[in-house]
């Protein structure tokens, strides 16, 4: 019980702060104002009219802010209740401040609810959240950048067009969830259940994916600039069309991996699984290679100019039309078990071979 009125405390501390920093900011932006079109002589009469102007503003911000917590308060029981015991059904406010009084009222409410949770557009900024349980939760467009995320439960959350770059998601359960067009950039999913997951069209430049657990999910058309799947498993991942341009995928697990069209430029796939993967007209310009598995991957039309293929595993994986093989780059390759078609694909390209 403590610990709950000491939650409340520090959440109605923090709230009256904000508050106040927003109200300084707003004023000092008006009074700048003021100066620069009176050119730094305001007259008695507009000074007058902005202080006034000023006091009515903090007092209606304050009532608004007030009012709205009152009302959330209101519509949970009174105290002493245990978590338990509250009620099953709670507005979007009600959520929010339960939400503050911890991760134990929050899931005991969870266990005894089917209510949807909805925390849609909120901002939770820097808010810890550490094993919460959220999942099926309607969060979409929900601010959570810098957030605390580790361990929590987002498994088919609704995350869409949310802000989460910075966020940390290690360890997490996410399968299943969708990040389709949300801001990711920087946010660590580090040993994260994604299994499933929807990251299309998704912003998540400098992202940390290490150890995740990915397979079957979708990063179509998403923006991966550098980021981080090293010991990632990413068996049947689409990133058709994605932008993967100096991503790290040491030693991933790429099998079955959809990567048509994708953008690996300055890619490092050292010793990376790609058992079966689809690299039809892949850019991979300056990407390593280094003792990769590229067994029955489809690499036709790719482009592999300053590509490193030393130690690669080629059997049956299939090349034509690329940019940036040699004549003996393609001899060595069909020594090494690869087939070379043409570019219209109807067979094996003998006479570069003979």
């Amino acid at each position: 019980m403590m610990k709950n009125a000491n939650s409340s405390v520090l959440f109605a501390f923090q709230a009256s702060l904000k508050s106040l920093i927003i109200q300084v900011v707003l004023i000092f932006i008006g009074l700048s104002s003021l100066l620069i079109v009176t050119r730094g002589y305001p007259s008695s009469f507009l000074i007058a009219v902005y202080v006034i102007a000023g006091i009515l503003f903090v007092a209606w911000d304050e009532y608004r802010r007030n009012r709205a917590f009152l009302q959330s308060n209101d519509q949970l029981p009174e105290e002493p209740v245990n978590a338990g015991q509250r009620s099953t059904l709670l507005d979007q406010n009600a959520q929010l401040t339960l939400l503050y009084q911890g991760a134990d009222d929050w899931n005991a409410w969870r266990q005894v609810s089917s209510q949807e949770i909805c925390l849609k557009g909120e901002n939770l900024r820097g808010s810890k959240l550490s094993g919460f349980d959220f999942q099926e939760g309607n969060l979409r467009q929900i601010n959570l950048r810098g957030a605390d995320l580790s361990y929590a439960n987002l498994r088919d959350a609704d995350l869409r067009k949310s802000r989460l770059s910075n966020a940390n998601f290690s360890q997490a359960n996410l399968s299943e969830a969708n990040f389709s067009q949300a801001n990711l950039s920087e946010a660590n999913f580090s040993q994260a259940n994604l299994s499933e997951a929807n990251f299309s069209q998704a912003y998540l430049t400098s992202a940390i994916f290490c150890q995740a657990y990915l397979v079957s999910a979708n990063f179509r058309r998403a923006n991966l600039g550098e980021v981080n799947f090293s010991m990632a498993n990413l068996s049947e991942v689409n990133f058709y069309g994605a932008d993967l341009s100096g991503a790290n995928f040491t030693g991933a697990t790429l099998d079955g991996a959809n990567l048509l069209s994708a953008d690996l430029t300055s890619s490092i796939l050292r010793e990376a699984n790609l058992d079966g993967a689809c690299l039809y007209r892949a850019d991979l310009c300056g990407a390593s290679l280094y003792n990769s598995i590229l067994r029955n991957a489809n690499l036709r039309g790719a482009d592999l100019r300053e590509v490193e293929l030393d130690g690669a595993i080629v059997e049956n994986a299939i090349f034509g039309d690329n940019r940036g093989l040699t004549e003996e780059d393609m001899i060595d390759l069909k020594k090494r078990g690869a087939i070379l078609q043409d570019i219209f694909g109807s067979g094996v390209v003998n006479a570069i071979i003979s």
